[in-house]
């Protein structure tokens, strides 16, 4: 059997893109469950030349890289050297083969390194930051999971102008705060509230929602709850019983026939808790606290293909220099396992695709195997990390990789 190269999903995207040119809505195209802007995108698809879109998709990719080498420079490491760390996203066979195959993530990776980018130069470009995380949020759900981190991120050492509102708020915030008793329990509790809804917090929280929800309503006004239904309600409550690398994938397939919602709970409780443990826990590391919700947001899904690893693999050279991980020894055999639990995978799934042999219950077991190699690679990155605040006490952001190229000053 034949396999083609260009993904299925391309073919959808296209699909959509050619009903936007007829004025008609892209959910007309079944399996279609992303954001109408997608769809728009690649109307060049219809317009100019079909392979658009992957072009599109392999420039978001030269995107990330270049957004990777400017973060690793404003935290002082030498040019020379972050093109080594440039590479591990540049020089990717998975990343090359994932978006030249006609897979999207690429632009959401954009969005959030581009998000990251401009929260560290918040001063300048604070509302772009803002609108960026409103947008990536729009694009994709998942994204939303930052919120914590960025927020934990912006504290009371903040120097980014705020407008006459937000300065008439933190007065009276301050009075507030002032006023209240710390030997008091419950006025204890208002004051450390108050502490936390900083201007620049609340800032970030309505310009990133207005965002979202201008664009969201936009798009609902034009193609109704059919927008809302295959963008946001269907991933949340998506339940895919076909093999995939989740360990979630085989007890819905058995289940399948008799579905409980307690399946889904069960698979998303453990989720949520994590992710937001680990975003308050390392929020002042912001690009290690990121990576480490995306590794486990995707390893704990119901549903895992090997497109959402870009969701990770994007932010894994912005933390890979802050590890005292032997490279040479156990890096390479962390790495390994990684790599080892995906063929194990893909082994009984090409048996099962193009074999039709019956391997469902080899394809949960392989993916157990590769749920417990993740939990050991989350375990030891975790160990081993050396924990680096991004911004100082000046609101400077902080030189943690050297002393930048000669000249360089510090943001």
């Amino acid at each position: 059997m034949t396999v083609k190269y260009t993904d299925i999903d391309y073919v959808v995207f296209t699909d959509a893109a050619r009903y936007i040119t007829q004025g008609q809505s892209p959910y007309l195209r079944e399996t279609y469950r992303y954001t109408p802007l997608l769809a728009i995108l690649l109307t060049p698809n219809i317009y100019l030349f079909s392979s658009f879109g992957k072009c599109l998709f392999a420039a978001a990719d030269l995107l990330v890289g270049y957004l990777i080498h400017r973060i690793l420079l404003l935290r002082g490491m030498p040019s020379k050297r972050a093109l080594y760390f440039d590479a591990l996203w540049l020089l990717n066979p998975m990343v090359a083969n994932i978006s030249t195959r006609g897979n999207a993530e690429s632009l959401l990776g954009a969005m959030v390194l581009g998000t990251l980018y401009t929260m560290l130069q918040k001063r300048q470009y604070f509302y772009s930051a803002c609108a960026l995380f409103g947008l990536s949020v729009h694009f994709k759900i998942y994204p939303i999971i930052y919120a914590v981190p960025l927020l934990i991120l912006l504290d009371q050492h903040d120097t980014v102008p705020l407008p006459t509102i937000m300065q008439t708020y933190q007065v009276i915030r301050n009075r507030w705060m002032y006023s209240l008793d710390n030997q008091n329990a419950v006025q204890r509790s208002i004051k450390n509230t108050l502490s936390f809804l900083s201007p620049i917090r609340i800032l970030f929280g309505v310009v990133s929602a207005a965002v979202f929800f201008i664009l969201t309503g936009l798009m609902y006004q034009r193609y109704g709850h059919p927008f809302l239904e295959h963008t946001y309600l269907y991933h949340v409550t998506r339940e895919d019983h076909r093999h995939n690398f989740s360990i979630w994938f085989y007890p819905l397939y058995l289940g399948m026939d008799h579905r409980s919602p307690w399946m889904g709970l069960l698979a998303f409780v453990p989720q949520l808790a994590l992710v937001i443990a680990i975003g308050i826990t390392f929020g002042k590391d912001v690009f290690f606290a990121c990576f480490l919700q995306t590794f486990l947001f995707v390893t704990y899904n119901k549903v895992i293909t090997s497109q959402y690893f870009m969701w990770y693999i994007c932010l894994f050279p912005l933390i890979l220099p802050s590890t005292k991980i032997q490279m040479k020894w156990k890096g390479v055999l962390l790495l390994a396992g990684w790599v080892v639990g995906q063929a194990v995978w893909l082994n009984y799934a090409y048996q099962l695709e193009f074999l039709a042999q019956h391997t469902f219950f080899q394809l949960w077991l392989s993916g157990t195997l590769f749920f417990m190699i993740n939990t050991w690679v989350m375990v030891e990155l975790i160990k081993n990390h050396q924990y680096e605040t991004v911004f100082n006490s000046n609101d400077k952001i902080r030189w943690v990789w050297g002393m930048g190229d000669p000249g360089s000053k510090r943001s």
